[in-house]
């Protein structure tokens, strides 16, 4: 049976019209998806700009604190050297003072 002409025709123009809707909608998705790539982008390489800029920071800041740090272990490193050499000179003070003593007993 042959279908009504105007029936054919409407459904017809409904074809076309969802048609250039999809179309349409794929395309604005495009360029939805686009935009989106675009703002990611952008946005990942402003972190690891400041990122970078953080770490340069950080190791800035290290590198003072450990400068600062062989300081004072040179600090400890020499007054551990001479608390060492004083002690040495008393026991060998205590020492000669005994042997003395010692000499002096009969």
């Amino acid at each position: 049976m042959p279908m009504d002409p105007d029936l054919k025709s409407y459904l017809e123009d409904l074809r076309h019209g969802l048609m250039d809707h999809a179309e349409q909608l794929n395309h604005e998705t495009r360029e939805l998806v686009e935009n989106v790539r675009k703002d990611l982008t952008q946005h990942t390489e402003q972190l690891n700009r400041e990122t970078r800029a953080h770490a340069e920071q950080l190791n800035r800041e290290t590198r003072i604190l450990v400068e600062d740090l062989r300081q004072h272990i040179q600090l400890i490193a020499e007054g551990v050297t001479t608390v060492r050499d004083q002690l040495g000179q008393i026991i060998a003070d205590h020492e000669e003072r005994i042997t003395q003593l010692e000499r002096r007993m009969p």
